[in-house]
C-alpha cells in the first residue's frame, strides 16, 4: 500500500464519521475565510466541530466522542468545564465581568504566580501569549536602551512582528550548516524588522555567543522556550538554559523565557525545573483556567518601567486586561496544579510515552517521541530531534495521516504530532490512546 491509497482510506472513513462537521465548515467559509478564526485549528480534509466538552473528552457535530491529548494546545489542563473553574467562574459574573478598576482577583493571580516561578518579582496581565512576548520585548528594548533579540530557529512566541521569523523555515538537508538568516513566517511582516532579529539554532551556545561576540551592544534580549513547542516537544540539553544565563550576563543583555507552554512543567515552571533563573518571563494559557489570558513579569527594577506614576513610562493598555472572569477562573486552575498534580500527570505522561515507544519498537517504524512533563510530540525521525534543522524528514507526510488516523479512533491530538495530558485524565483514557497509537503504528509500518 502506498501512501496515497492509505490517506484516501483514512480520509473516507473520516468523511463518513463527520457529515455534520463537514456542513459547519462549508457554511463556516461563507463568513469566515478557510472555514475557522484561527490558523492552527486548521487540517484537512476540514477541521472537526465541537458541540460541547467534558473533562478529557470532546463530542463532536454527529456525536463522535474523542480523548482530548491537544487540550486547546496545553491551556485546558484540568479538562473542560471543570466544576472548581465554574464555580469561580460563575461567582465572577454575577459581580460584573470587566470595568477599569483594580480588584482583588487580580491581586491574588498576581500574588499566586510570584509566589511560585523564580524570575517573577512583579508582573502585568494581558490576553494572550502573543501579547505576553510582546511586552516582554518591549520591557527589555526599554530597559537597555537596544532594539534587537536572538531567538531560535523553529522557536514560535506569538504572532507579533518581531518574533515572526524562521518559525517554520526551508529545511536544508544534506548541505553543509549555513548562516542563519530571518524567514518572515507570513506574507505581511516588514522585511525591514528582520534587522533586529537574529537566529540561532536550539541547543547551541556557540552559535548564541558568536552573535553575542559582536553584535551584543545591539542585543537587548535573548528569548527562548525552555523547552521548544511547535517545532515539536524538543527539551533543552544539560547545561543549555544555564549557559543562555551565563552567556546574558556576561554580554550585558536580558534573557526571557517564553513559559506559555512550559509553565505546567514545575510548580515553579521550567525555571523553577532547570533551576535557571531569567530575568523575564511570558506566560498565557493555563493561568487563565482556560479563558483568554497572558502575563508578562520579572525583576521589580525591569517591571517598574511600567510604572504610569513615574516619567516616561512604558504604555501598557489592554480592555480585558485582568478582567474578572480570566481572573477567577485562574485562581482555580493554580490552586488545583499543585505539586501533586504535577508529578501525577509527569507520571502519566511517562507512562504513555513507554507505551508508545513499544509500539514503534514493534512496528520497526523510523519514529521517535519527545517529552518534557506532561508534554509529548512524535516526530518521524529515528532519533529524538534537538533543534529544529534535526526535525526534518523525508516522511513527514505521515503526519497527516497518523493524525486523521487517530481522529478516526477518537483520539484528538494536534496535526504536527504534539499530545499533551490534563489531570483529569485515568488510565482508561491513556490505554485507549495507546491502543489507538499501536494501531496506527502498524499503517505506517505498511507505508516505511
Amino acid at each position: 500500500m502506498d501512501f496515497e491509497t492509505a490517506f484516501a482510506q483514512a480520509k473516507r472513513d473520516y468523511l463518513l464519521r463527520t457529515s455534520s462537521s463537514q456542513k459547519v465548515f462549508e457554511k463556516a467559509g461563507q463568513v469566515m475565510p478557510g472555514g475557522d478564526t484561527r490558523t492552527t485549528a486548521f487540517y484537512k480534509p476540514y477541521p472537526l466541530s465541537i458541540s460541547r466538552a467534558e473533562g478529557p473528552t470532546l463530542y463532536d457535530a454527529d456525536g463522535n466522542a474523542y480523548t482530548d491529548f491537544l487540550n486547546n494546545y496545553t491551556s485546558m489542563i484540568h479538562g473542560h468545564a471543570h466544576p472548581a473553574i465554574a464555580k469561580n467562574v460563575q461567582a465572577a459574573l454575577a459581580l460584573g465581568t470587566a470595568y477599569a478598576a483594580v480588584i482583588p482577583e487580580q491581586l491574588q493571580l498576581a500574588g499566586m504566580i510570584c509566589e511560585r516561578v523564580p524570575g517573577i518579582e512583579m508582573l502585568r496581565f494581558c490576553n494572550s501569549g502573543t501579547e505576553a512576548t510582546m511586552f516582554a520585548v518591549r520591557a527589555a528594548r526599554a530597559f537597555t536602551g537596544r532594539s534587537a533579540i536572538i531567538k531560535m530557529e523553529g522557536g514560535y512566541h506569538g504572532t507579533h512582528e518581531t518574533v515572526e521569523f524562521s518559525i517554520a523555515p526551508p529545511h536544508r538537508p544534506g548541505l553543509p550548516p549555513a548562516p542563519l538568516v530571518p524567514v518572515p513566517a507570513s506574507p505581511g511582516i516588514s522585511v525591514n524588522v528582520s534587522r533586529d532579529v537574529y537566529i540561532a539554532p536550539f541547543n547551541n551556545l556557540d552559535a548564541i555567543e558568536s552573535i553575542l561576540r559582536t553584535k551584543a551592544n545591539e542585543i537587548a534580549a535573548i528569548l527562548v522556550e525552555p523547552v521548544m513547542g511547535v517545532a515539536g516537544v524538543i527539551p533543552p540539553q544539560p547545561g543549555y538554559l544555564a549557559g543562555l544565563r551565563q552567556l546574558a550576563d556576561r554580554y550585558g543583555v536580558l534573557l526571557i523565557f517564553d513559559e506559555v507552554q512550559t509553565l505546567r512543567l514545575g510548580r515553579g515552571g521550567a525555571q523553577g525545573l532547570y533551576q535557571v533563573t531569567p530575568d523575564l518571563t511570558a506566560l498565557a494559557k493555563i493561568i487563565g483556567g482556560g479563558f483568554p489570558v497572558g502575563a508578562f513579569g520579572g525583576r521589580a527594577e525591569i517591571m517598574a518601567l511600567f510604572d504610569p506614576s513615574q516619567p516616561r513610562a512604558v504604555s501598557h493598555g489592554g480592555t480585558f486586561n485582568g478582567n474578572r472572569v480570566t481572573m477567577a477562573a485562574g485562581i482555580a486552575a493554580l490552586e488545583m496544579l499543585d505539586e501533586a498534580a504535577i508529578a501525577q500527570l509527569d507520571a502519566m505522561a511517562a507512562e504513555l510515552e513507554a507505551r508508545m515507544i513499544r509500539s514503534i519498537r514493534q512496528a520497526a517504524v523510523p519514529v521517535s517521541i519527545t517529552r518534557a512533563g506532561s508534554l509529548l510530540n512524535v516526530h518521524f525521525t529515528e532519533r529524538p530531534p534537538t533543534d529544529y534543522a534535526s526535525t526534518y524528514s523525508p516522511r513527514q507526510q505521515l503526519a497527516g495521516l497518523v493524525h486523521l488516523e487517530l481522529l478516526n479512533r477518537g483520539i484528538f491530538t494536534a496535526p504536527r504530532g504534539m499530545w499533551n495530558l490534563s489531570t483529569v485524565m485515568s488510565q482508561d483514557h491513556l490505554a485507549k490512546a495507546a491502543d489507538a497509537f499501536a494501531d496506527v503504528m502498524q499503517i505506517v509500518a505498511r507505508l516505511v
